[in-house]
């Protein structure tokens, strides 16, 4: 499918094998690309996760989406999946991350696209990217995480208080420290990214089966996006399917050739930074998370 003449996306789902519903859900629509991941058992979540794609729907209707725009349609849906949870005696909730461009993918004359993207991120789930190379196809050993998880590993990794690796033997990687619906409220991430390259959006049933270096793999050889997310769901059920799979691949190729030819680029943003409040001199310092 393709939003712009710049753009083709994939998207896909799958329950796994060990679970008896789909909670995640996943929307891409109108340059809104987002995948969110229910939590709360059975229908709570799936519910949760699905308030907070309507949400990003109703978002994905409006010809302009800033920052503002945005944080509202995840406040709405922090409010709606913590009713839900209140509803059903307990906490329901959902991650929620991905790509958010500020118009709707709707080329003027001139077909340029905005300069820069934003993505959004609440818990657990990961948005990534990748180069690629001249003829379009993604370079495996270009994967960069945008997003950084929302959990209590990432957590103890990022203070000091444990290196990677003892955190990842001794803390599960599952328990979450922010999910639209909890009782104590969201601080989203925002960053901004260059439109250029393959971005990778997915819920944990990916990389919690799939590593890294395999991800990169399958993207360098699949430059397709749809093909791409049906291999990578392919070899998350191989691994074990633990867990349901979200997946969206948006591949954006470079609308003229300064941005061709520039290195791709992201940076967190400060909590109410817009994108139109980023100048030249800022986003030549841009740096890759």
């Amino acid at each position: 499918m393709s939003d712009h003449p710049h753009i083709r996306v994939g998207i896909g789902s799958d329950i796994g094998k060990r679970r008896h519903n789909n909670q995640d859900n996943g929307l891409a629509a109108q340059g809104v690309y987002v995948v969110c991941d229910g939590m709360g058992g059975g229908v709570g979540g799936e519910r949760a996760s699905a308030l907070a794609v309507e949400r990003f729907r109703a978002l994905a209707d409006k010809p302009v989406r800033s920052r503002e725009a945005i944080e509202s349609a995840l406040n709405e849906a922090q409010r709606e999946v913590y009713d839900l949870g209140q509803d059903l005696g307990g906490v329901a909730g959902t991650t929620a991350t991905g790509i958010i461009l500020p118009s709707r993918p709707e080329p003027p004359q001139d077909e340029e696209q905005a300069p820069l993207w934003y993505v959004v991120n609440v818990g657990d789930s990961r948005t990534y990217h990748f180069d690629c190379d001249a003829q379009g196809r993604p370079i495996a050993a270009s994967i960069s995480h945008i997003t950084k998880d929302h959990s209590q590993r990432q957590q103890a990794i990022d203070s000091g208080l444990m290196l990677p690796q003892v955190a990842n033997a001794t803390i599960p990687r599952n328990v979450i420290t922010q999910c639209i619906g909890a009782p104590q409220g969201i601080k989203p991430d925002f960053y901004a990214v260059v439109p250029q390259g393959r971005f990778v959006v997915c819920s944990d049933g990916l990389y919690s089966e799939v590593d890294d270096v395999h991800i990169g793999a399958i993207c360098e050889a699949n430059p397709d996006p749809q093909q791409a997310v049906d291999a990578l769901i392919a070899a998350a059920l191989e691994a074990g399917g633990h867990d349901n799979i979200t997946i969206i691949v948006v591949d954006v190729w470079p609308s003229s050739e300064a941005i061709a030819q520039s290195p791709w680029n992201a940076s967190k943003l400060d909590a109410g930074e817009e994108l139109e409040t980023i100048g030249d001199i800022t986003l030549d310092s841009l740096h890759t998370t």
